[in-house]
């Protein structure tokens, strides 16, 4: 593996399945961004494998420990797309080493959601339409060569997307269908669609036998231990930006019954929060909610381990500026965000403000000294 940098570098990232987010949240998972564009057929488009030789280093072993995995998908330039990957070994002390680049995916663009499962990177995409890319992972080291295929997608746009485990969740969606008298209806879905790994490749759409609780659209999603979080998107209510749905991961259906769990409320104005693309990330008990287009705004809830449930929101020391499209990654009561988009213009810092047990949060820091390989934004941060 070729390294980019050199620098020891304090992070560390919730494990997310999911958006953004960005939640898109995200990871985070959660990227924020809408799936809008029309979805080509699965069955017209190639699968995709790279068979290319792993560039290891003479010697090298998988890394034992804890890794930080980043997946970033935009950069600047006049192809802002990108398909980086990036990691980078994690001590006991939660300081982070030296990152390494591996070998990129196939499918260049912003990436959805990822996870590491069954010794596998799984990373979902907007790439011809709908894509997911897997390749083998041992510590920090690839060990097989990338596939990507495209993927069946739902009837309509707008779903968001997760996965529990190796399968692929995708959630709700909304469009419009003919009404028969030359007009058209707009449908609001509360579909949850199941697409499955066999080990080799995903197949299939299968409906879950649960269902969100009403038809949803652009939601971000994000995973913490057990439960799955849907937070805010657009629907029939005038207020389902600021309602959060939470439920049980389920190894057969994929994921329990949403039930409602606290609304995302600004404590110091007392009104709904409901930024575009915010930064959201859960650990150690917490589920923060940060930045977003033109917002430098943070919040935190409790997370009841036992139930999902999330407590009152908490207003947290605010962003030293507007910040979307980060990384956001928790380790040692220590939130980080990493790279994004701020007023201007994408970046390579990484910020970083501690918080206490009742989610009180300290000032924001710029690592000193640290900071990514290049300029990035769309940023997925996973730990295994």
């Amino acid at each position: 593996m070729r390294s980019i940098a050199k620098l020891p570098v304090l992070l560390l990232a919730v494990t997310l399945a999911a958006v953004g987010c960005a939640v898109t949240f995200g990871p985070g998972d959660y990227t924020g961004e809408p799936v809008d564009a029309a979805v080509p057929d699965a069955a017209s488009q190639p699968d995709v494998t790279s068979d290319a030789p792993i560039d290891v280093p003479d010697g090298a072993l998988p890394v034992a420990g804890r890794r930080l995995l980043l997946i970033a998908g935009e950069k600047d330039g006049s192809d802002i797309a990108a398909n980086d990957v990036w990691t980078a070994p994690i001590d006991e002390k939660g300081d982070v080493g030296a990152f390494e680049y591996l070998q990129p995916a196939p499918f260049r663009g912003a990436a959805v959601t990822a996870n590491v499962a069954s010794g596998r990177l799984f990373v979902a995409s907007r790439a011809l339409g709908r894509s997911v890319e897997h390749v083998a992972i041992d510590g920090g080291v690839l060990t097989s060569g990338w596939t990507g295929q495209a993927v069946g997608a739902p009837m309509f746009a707008g779903y968001s997307q997760i996965f529990a485990g190796s399968s692929l969740l995708a959630l709700g969606g909304a469009g419009d269908v003919d009404d028969g008298l030359g007009g058209t209806i707009l449908v609001w879905d509360d579909t949850i669609h199941i697409t499955p790994f066999d080990g080799t490749s995903f197949d299939g759409l299968n409906a879950s036998s649960t269902r969100l609780p009403v038809g949803i659209r652009d939601a971000a999603v994000i995973a913490y231990k057990e439960f799955v979080y849907v937070i805010g998107g657009t629907g029939a209510a005038s207020d389902q930006r600021s309602k959060v749905y939470v439920a049980r991961i389920d190894p057969t259906a994929g994921v329990g019954a949403f039930v409602e769990t606290t609304r995302v409320v600004n404590p110091t104005t007392n009104q709904p929060h409901t930024p575009f693309v915010p930064m959201i990330c859960a650990g150690e008990g917490r589920l923060f909610i940060a930045g977003g287009s033109g917002s430098d705004i943070v919040l935190s809830s409790t997370i009841d381990e036992t139930s999902g449930a999330l407590g009152p929101w908490k207003a947290a020391t605010k962003l030293p500026g507007a910040l979307r499209g980060a990384g956001c990654a928790i380790w040692d009561a220590t939130i980080h965000l990493i790279g994004g988009i701020g007023a201007t213009s994408r970046t390579d810092r990484i910020i970083r403000a501690r918080f206490e047990k009742d989610g009180t949060l300290g000032e924001w820091e710029l690592t000193s000294g640290e900071k990514l390989p290049a300029p990035r934004s769309s940023i997925i941060a996973v730990t295994f």
